[in-house]
């Protein structure tokens, strides 16, 4: 474990060197922020909790990301990340949340149940083996409260972009273009179901999220200004393209898969 856990640190600190100025494309964060709060709004339907985890903090760190709401439906937030430096941050941009330096798969700051809501959004997806997604799915499941809920999205291998960059991008000193870091094991969305299953787990929901060309509308993005009238107008084009959600290709046009799963009652 602490081979593999040094292998993924050692590639995000080679992001981190490189400066996180790049990531912070507003616009681009208001639309991916936007996205996984509809759908958790949709899911959650209103509840509120007691205490809440988030599994890593690179989008606070960047952006706003989900820590304002997970904040606002719940008593106490706190928020993990293996990389110091980008928990600092956030927690410089957050100061309202707990984080600390923690690696998922080994939750050892957490010995009993103490969460009833965890989101973890595309953080399971940066592993070298897939072994690690059943380890860390264990993990959160543990220290879920019985009736907590678990939020979870992994990149969509079935999605042929997805597919060829993360083939490309898996070789860790291969530069691609597409990405910037390293991108691990994913699995798709039935498979993560069964997983989150095998963690002790019932999946209440599932579906895909994010169906428009990713890398294409990510760089556009940087041309926009959030909030301005042309940056409305985009917004308004990107979001459109969750249109395909509803068509029987949307496994194909997914960039995510998304699972709402609750801890069974004690």
């Amino acid at each position: 474990m602490k081979d593999q856990g040094d292998f993924e640190e050692r590639q995000w600190q080679k992001m981190v060197d490189g400066g996180l100025a790049d990531f912070s494309i507003p616009l681009w964060r208001d639309f991916c922020d936007g996205l996984h709060l509809r759908l958790l709004n949709n899911w959650l339907g209103g509840r509120r909790f007691e205490a809440s985890l988030k599994t890593d903090l690179f989008d606070e760190a960047v952006g706003v990301g989900l820590a304002n709401w997970i904040c606002s439906v719940s008593v106490r937030m706190e928020g993990l990340d293996l990389m110091p430096t980008i928990a600092k941050r956030a927690a410089d941009r957050h100061p309202g949340i707990i984080t600390r330096q923690a690696d998922v798969r080994f939750l050892k700051a957490y010995p009993t149940p103490c969460f009833d809501l965890i989101v973890s959004n595309s953080t399971l997806d940066h592993f070298k083996d897939e072994s690690d997604l059943s380890v860390s799915l264990g993990e959160l499941a543990r220290v879920l409260v019985p009736g907590g809920l678990l939020f979870v999205t992994l990149d969509n291998p079935q999605n042929p972009i997805v597919s060829i960059r993360n083939r490309r991008s898996s070789v860790p000193s291969k530069s691609t273009g597409l990405i910037p870091y390293f991108m691990g094991c994913t699995v798709p969305r039935l498979e993560l179901i069964r997983m989150v299953q095998d963690a002790g787990l019932t999946v209440e929901r599932s579906d895909y999220l994010m169906h428009l060309p990713r890398v294409l509308f990510l760089h556009a993005s940087r041309l926009f200004a959030a909030g301005s009238p042309s940056g409305r107008g985009m917004m308004g084009l990107m979001n459109s393209f969750e249109l395909l959600n509803k068509l029987p290709t949307r496994s194909r046009t997914g960039h995510y898969s998304a699972v709402l799963a609750r801890k069974p009652d004690a």
